[in-house]
């Protein structure tokens, strides 16, 4: 039987996001809160066909703006998020060496599966490497 990889992802498990954020809030012992007198503007998205449209970039764009959210957390909190988020950059960047590697195993084990030959002798590889140890 070929072991091919089909992982599903269960929606089921899903959270929401004020669950989502209740349980960052209990983590990271922090608390939050709608600013009061700040605002973050940032332009509203524009299609490519709306440039086409207009003839070139349009420079009087229209502003959306939305609260702020404040989050109060202890320091050692703050920089232990933080130091994870450096790690999950670094693995970030390792991840596409893995998911080369996995996409590649999947694509032997594919071809192992196809051909009793390149299965018989990849069994031989595996029992010789096995017996060098």
């Amino acid at each position: 039987m070929p072991r091919y990889y089909n992982y599903q992802y269960d929606y089921s498990k899903t959270v929401s996001a004020q669950e989502e954020t209740n349980q960052f809030l209990k983590k990271y012992q922090a608390e939050a809160s709608l600013s009061k007198n700040k605002l973050y503007a940032r332009p509203k998205p524009i299609r490519y066909q709306d440039w086409l449209i207009d003839g070139g970039i349009p420079f009087d764009q229209e502003i959306e703006r939305e609260p702020l959210v404040e989050i109060y957390m202890p320091q050692d909190q703050f920089r232990d998020l933080v130091e994870r988020d450096r790690w999950y950059g670094q693995l970030e960047g390792e991840s596409r060496y893995y998911k080369e590697r996995y996409m590649q195993e999947v694509e032997d084990d594919k071809v192992r599966h196809r051909n009793p030959a390149v299965k018989k002798a990849w069994d031989q590889y595996k029992m010789l490497l096995e017996l060098s140890r």
